[in-house]
């Protein structure tokens, strides 16, 4: 009999990043993490969209809200980068509860134009605030340090591996459990989800919170990453990009936002000389696998573990050929 993936997989991917880590330069370094950055957002914009069906428009405001909340604990309270982080996910995910909250009332093109009204908001704050986030010019993130002493690329390479797979796993392992199949079922029928006892909007809302944490998560750990906070980087372009990196890996599936996020995030150093036009090529990948691939590439991956254990092919992997 052959051995299952599933099982050692995981375990062997996180061995093999962090001893290919060690011995890489600090930019091949900084390209995985913010890779791993991508993979910790889009799971969660997928438990949101993918798994309970609720369009958002903002989950870069949540990864903004992350960041700078880390940011400014540290810059004006003293706090170290470790303590911060967590407290930018329970910011942000206290503020997708109060989106939620409405939100949950709200379906298809409305809950699209309440999230990105919400959008729009966080990016006036961000602006008029400037005396406190910086305004358009942004803002510098000081170094992490632990104990005093700096770290370095690779440190905090491992904190953001750490802290992707404690989200990857905390996720499947959310999906394998009630909330999993309260989130399914409203996804699937609404109606016969609350027939069958299931309160809408207490999952709606906590699919928000739950979305906005990993956002926030995501947040905290690009600003320690990167050292600089661009308001930029959280308008609708960057929503524009976690769609995509859901949709290209396949809706409802932690894999799916993995592989989606994975490939796609080298994409803006291929895009550099026609940075002007990557919300075309961003759109036109979008469009394209929806028409074409609707299921995204994780039908791909089902096929090959299929394949491995010598099962017959699913019908949603036959129908994607």
């Amino acid at each position: 009999m052959r051995p299952r993936i599933g099982s050692w997989l995981p375990i062997l991917v996180i061995v093999a990043l962090a001893a290919a880590a060690s011995t890489l330069r600090s930019y091949p370094v900084y390209l995985l993490s913010l890779a791993m950055i991508n993979i910790v957002a889009a799971v969660g914009l997928n438990l949101l969209t993918g798994n309970s069906g609720q369009i958002s428009l903002c989950h870069s405001s949540f990864i903004a809200i992350g960041a700078y909340t880390s940011t400014l604990l540290t810059a004006k309270f003293g706090l170290p980068f470790w303590a911060t982080i967590p407290c930018g996910a329970v910011a942000a995910a206290a503020l997708g509860a109060v989106l939620g909250a409405p939100a949950s009332r709200l379906r298809g093109i409305y809950l699209a134009l309440a999230t990105l009204g919400f959008l729009q908001i966080v990016q006036i704050a961000i602006e008029e605030f400037a005396n406190v986030t910086g305004g358009v010019r942004g803002l510098i993130v000081a170094k992490p340090t632990i104990g005093g002493i700096r770290i370095g690329d690779y440190a905090r390479f491992l904190v953001v591996l750490g802290c992707c797979a404690f989200a990857v796993w905390t996720a499947r392992n959310l999906l394998a459990s009630r909330v999993g199949r309260e989130l399914d079922a409203v996804r699937q029928s609404p109606h016969a989800a609350q027939a069958l006892g299931v309160s809408l909007q207490r999952v709606k809302l906590g699919a928000f919170a739950l979305a906005a944490a990993y956002a926030g998560l995501a947040g905290g750990l690009q600003a320690i990453v990167v050292g600089f906070i661009d308001p930029v980087e959280f308008g609708v372009s960057a929503a524009l990009r976690q769609i995509t990196f859901i949709v290209v890996g396949g809706m409802g599936s932690v894999a799916g936002s993995i592989i989606g996020a994975a490939v796609l995030s080298g994409l803006p150093e291929v895009l550099r000389p026609v940075k002007e036009y990557s919300d075309v090529i961003y759109i036109a990948i979008l469009l394209g696998f929806l028409i074409f691939m609707p299921h995204g590439l994780v039908t791909a991956w089902d096929a090959a573990k299929r394949r491995w254990r010598g099962l017959p092919q699913s019908p949603v992997a036959e129908a994607a050929r």
